[in-house]
C-alpha cells in the first residue's frame, strides 16, 4: 500500500499518549470504534474549530468596543 505524501503524515506520541488514545476510540463517538488516527483528527478539528470560534468572538467583542 502506497501512502499518499500529499494528504498524510507521520507524528510520535509518548507511550502513555498512545495508550490513552487507545482508551479513546471507544469514547470519542460511543457507539463507534475509531482508529487512534480518526481520535487524533477529530480532536485537532474540533479544538481547532473551537478556537477559531473564539477568536471571532473575541474579534467581534474588541470591535464593538471601538464603536
Amino acid at each position: 500500500m502506497c501512502r499518499d505524501r500529499d494528504n498524510y503524515h507521520s507524528i510520535s506520541v509518548r507511550n502513555r499518549v498512545f495508550s490513552k488514545l487507545g482508551d479513546l476510540t471507544k469514547k470519542v463517538l460511543p457507539g463507534t470504534e475509531l482508529s487512534r488516527a480518526k481520535v487524533v483528527e477529530k480532536l485537532v478539528n474540533d479544538s481547532h474549530s473551537s478556537l477559531n470560534a473564539n477568536e471571532a468572538i473575541n474579534e467581534i467583542r474588541q470591535q464593538r468596543q471601538k464603536i
